[in-house]
C-alpha cells in the first residue's frame, strides 16, 4: 500500500471510530471529527514528539484542541496511539466513562486540556507557547517544544482569538502552531450567514504566517507543517479547508458531504446512512470499533520512532543537566509542583487604596519574591 493510500485509510479509520462513538451514544458531533481527521493523522503520525512511556515529560510537544465537541475525533486518534481502548471509545458520552462530551484536561492520555467554550483552546495555546519560549530561554534546547493547537470556524469567530491571535504574532511566537478546520459550516448555518471577514489578511496583519491548503490533503498538510516547523520568526496558522462529514452518503450511496445537519446529530438523524457511510469508508457497521491492521502496524511504526527521539532526547537532556548542574536542579523543581516561597509579611497595603494600586502591590510583591527564586510561568500554564 503507498503512502497516500495508507495515510488516507487512517484517517477513514478515525472517521468511523468518531462517527460509531456518536451513534452509539445517540449524541455529539460527528461531521467536524470526520472533515479533521486527515489533520491530526498526519500530526500523530509523522510530527507531534512526545514519549509513549511518560506522557508527562516536560519537552513533549503537547496539543491543544479548541473545538471540545470534537472530542470523538481527539479520542480516536489517541486511541490509535494506545491511549484509549476501543471499549472506552465505545462507552462515548456514557455516565462514569473516560470519554466525555466534551474533553476533560487528563495528560497521561494525552488530552492537554478541558475544552468546552469556543475560542479557549487558542488562548491555552498561546499561554503555553509563552511559556515555552520562557523555559527556552532560560534552559536552551531542552526545552525547544512546539505548541500545536487545533481550532474550528466557530473557534476563530470567538472575541477572545482575536486577543489571543494579537499576542502572539505581536510576541513572535515561532513554537506555535494552529490548524484551522475551516469547513464553512457551524450549526444551524453555514459560516457566510454570521461571517464575510478574510481570516487569512488577519492573521497576516498580526505577524502570523499563513499557509491555506486543502485540509483533507496528507501531501498538502505534511507540507504546511513541515513549513511550519521551519518558520523562526512568527506563530503559523494552517488554514485548512476540510469537507464537513466527509465520506458521509445516504442510504442511496449519494454524497452527503458538507451537510450542516451532520454537524451536532448522529448520522442517522441527520439524513446521511450511518450503515452506508461506514461500508463507504471501509468499516463494518455490525463491528465498526476496529483499528485496521495496516493502521496498526503504521501508528506501531510510530511508535518506534518515538522511543529512538525520545532516547535521543533525553540523552542531550542527561549531557546538558551534568554540563549545567543548577539550572537542571531548577527544571526539576519547576516541574515538581510545588509552589514557590512568598514573603507575605512584605506585603504593605495603604487605607483607602484604589483596587488598581493594591493589586499592584500584591502583583509586585509576589512577583519581586518569584524572581528571587525564579519563578516559572509553566506552573500557571500547565504544559
Amino acid at each position: 500500500m503507498n503512502d497516500s493510500k495508507l495515510m488516507n485509510l487512517a484517517a477513514d479509520n478515525v472517521r468511523i471510530l468518531a462517527a460509531s462513538m456518536v451513534e452509539k451514544a445517540n449524541s455529539g458531533h460527528p461531521g467536524g471529527a470526520m472533515g479533521g481527521a486527515d489533520f491530526v493523522n498526519v500530526l500523530f503520525s509523522e510530527f507531534l514528539e512526545f514519549d509513549p512511556e511518560n506522557p508527562r515529560w516536560e519537552g513533549r510537544d503537547p496539543l491543544f484542541l479548541d473545538p471540545g465537541h470534537m472530542s470523538p475525533m481527539l479520542y480516536s486518534i489517541l486511541a490509535l496511539t494506545g491511549k484509549y481502548t476501543l471499549d472506552e471509545l465505545s462507552q462515548f458520552r456514557q455516565w462514569g466513562s473516560p470519554t466525555p462530551g466534551h474533553p476533560e484536561v487528563d495528560v497521561m492520555r494525552g488530552v492537554e486540556n478541558t475544552s468546552g467554550p469556543l475560542g479557549q483552546g487558542h488562548a491555552y495555546a498561546v499561554g503555553a507557547a509563552i511559556a515555552a519560549k520562557f523555559l527556552k530561554a532560560r534552559f536552551g534546547e531542552v526545552m525547544g517544544q512546539t505548541i500545536y493547537t487545533f481550532i474550528s470556524d466557530g473557534g476563530i469567530q470567538e472575541e477572545i482569538s482575536q486577543g489571543a491571535g494579537r499576542l502572539a504574532g505581536h510576541l513572535g511566537l515561532d513554537n506555535l502552531v494552529m490548524f484551522y478546520d475551516s469547513n464553512d459550516i457551524q450549526l444551524s448555518t453555514g459560516t457566510n450567514a454570521v461571517t464575510c471577514e478574510d481570516t487569512a489578511k488577519k492573521y497576516a496583519a498580526w505577524n502570523w504566517n499563513v499557509i491555506s491548503i486543502n485540509g483533507n490533503n496528507p501531501d498538502e498538510i505534511r507540507k504546511a507543517l513541515t513549513a511550519a516547523k521551519a518558520e523562526k520568526e512568527r506563530p503559523t496558522l494552517i488554514i485548512g479547508k476540510t469537507i464537513m462529514g466527509k465520506g458521509a452518503v445516504t442510504a442511496e450511496q449519494g454524497s452527503f458531504e458538507r451537510q450542516c445537519s451532520t454537524h451536532g446529530q448522529p448520522l442517522s438523524a441527520s439524513g446521511a446512512s450511518y450503515d452506508e457511510t461506514i461500508k463507504n469508508l471501509g468499516g463494518d457497521p455490525t463491528d465498526p470499533f476496529k483499528i485496521f491492521p495496516e493502521v496498526a502496524e503504521l501508528y506501531a511504526k510510530r511508535a518506534a520512532e518515538l522511543k529512538e527521539i525520545v532516547a535521543a532526547k533525553y540523552a542531550a537532556k542527561a549531557e546538558w543537566a551534568k554540563a549545567n548542574p543548577e539550572l537542571a536542579a531548577k527544571l526539576e523543581d519547576f516541574f515538581s509542583g510545588k509552589a514557590p516561597k512568598v514573603d507575605w509579611a512584605g506585603i504593605k497595603q495603604k487605607a483607602n487604596d484604589a483596587t488598581r494600586g493594591a493589586s499592584a502591590t500584591v502583583t509586585w510583591c509576589i512577583g519581586y519574591s518569584g524572581r528571587k527564586h525564579d519563578l516559572c510561568f509553566c506552573r500557571l500554564v500547565k504544559l
